[in-house]
Parts: C-alpha cells; structure tokens; sequence
C-alpha cells in the first residue's frame, strides 16, 4: 500500500527550496535499531540517512534513552556509519521542544516519512529539484 502524502511533500519541498537543507530527525529503537530482535532489517532507512548527510542535511537523533545507554547508542551509530550532527537538541534555539522538518520514526508515520524523504533525495540527486 502507498502511503506517499502529496501535502505532506508539497511542505517538505518547499522547506528545502527555501533554505536548501533540511533538519531530519530519527529515532533509534526500531527506527534504525531492531529493539525487539524481530529480524527487521532498516538498511533502506540508514542509506537514507546517509544520503541527508551527503546533502548536507542536519541529522538529530531524538531518543528517550540517556546515560549510559545513550553512550552505548552512539557507540553503536558510529561503528554502523549512521550519521548523526546532534542528539535530542533543537538546532535552531535553546528550548526542549524539538524542530525538525521531518521525523523518522516506528511511533510516527516512519513508511509515510520514509518515503517523502527518499522522493526529495531522488529529485535533488538527480537534479529535478
């Protein structure tokens, strides 16, 4: 089933041709993690991840977890290449409510999300945008 928002798209377009860069933020636990030991594979939302990055892209890591296993997360994040510029801030003023232009996440529309990220990448790749 598709699940690619036209609206949804429409926003996510015009927030990058206005200032040519996005904040993209993502959560850890069967976001890019499989939490649960289900055999999910999230390869497609990490290369996605990776290519924000090579675009210049802001990357925030939005997760609940904290000390030590937020050290242990971000240990993880590295050895796997998964980019990532802050963790839980807002990158544009000191506050605790989190900004972003778009969030990946299991709890939030991750398929929707996914898929109106990857056809904005595509179309700045290849140059359509």
């Amino acid at each position: 089933m598709d699940v690619f928002n036209f609206d949804f798209y429409k926003r996510l377009k015009e927030d990058y041709q206005e200032h040519k860069s996005l904040f993209v933020a993502y959560d850890y636990d069967n976001t890019v993690f499989d939490y649960h030991n289900r055999g999910i594979n999230y390869d497609r939302i990490i290369d996605l991840l990776r290519v924000c990055k090579s675009l210049n892209f802001t990357l925030i890591l939005f997760t609940g977890n904290e000390g030590e296993k937020l050290e242990i997360i971000k240990e993880d994040l590295k050895r796997r290449g998964i980019p990532f510029d802050l963790i839980n801030e807002n990158p544009l003023m000191k506050t605790r409510k989190p900004y972003y232009n778009i969030l990946l996440d299991d709890r939030a529309g991750l398929k929707e999300s996914y898929q109106n990220l990857k056809k904005l990448t595509d179309e700045i790749s290849n140059k359509e945008i």
